[in-house]
């Protein structure tokens, strides 16, 4: 598996925006992070990519496209110590008074357990013990 910062993780919000090549400093900010690195993905952010395909209706020209793009990332599968460590960051965030959705914390996981950055648009992720998060804001 791969690890280390060399590799990055990336959020559903940033693999989005990559996708939908929106011209703006989203975009090029993530773009200009990710070059010549090998991308990750979590299966989660496989998931809901492939909902919005479900949930839009899309047509086979975009859904093709979709699939293309995911194929540029490698995408992380879970295993036991992905769950545990998912559940394990869930809770300790929940002592400490915040909270976590799910698929957060699946993708958080991903990151934390391979050592990776994480590139995210979504503030959830900023109070994470440990976590290198690459951000535009």
């Amino acid at each position: 598996m791969a690890t280390g910062s060399d590799f990055i993780v990336l959020d559903t919000s940033v693999v989005s925006i990559l996708f939908n090549e929106a011209a703006d400093e989203r975009f090029f900010f993530f773009q200009e992070r990710v070059a010549g690195r090998p991308g990750l993905i979590s299966f989660q952010t496989t998931e809901e990519l492939l909902y919005w395909r479900n949930a839009g209706a899309w047509g086979k020209t975009r859904t093709m496209r979709l699939r293309r793009h995911i194929a540029r990332y490698q995408i992380v599968w879970p295993d036991e110590d992905l769950v545990d460590l998912s559940a394990r960051l869930r809770a300790d965030l929940k002592r400490a008074g915040r909270t976590l959705d799910a698929p957060d914390a699946w993708i958080a996981a991903t990151a934390l357990r391979l050592q990776c950055p994480l590139a995210s648009d979504d503030r959830d992720f900023r109070h994470i013990p440990g976590l290198h998060l690459i951000q535009p804001h």
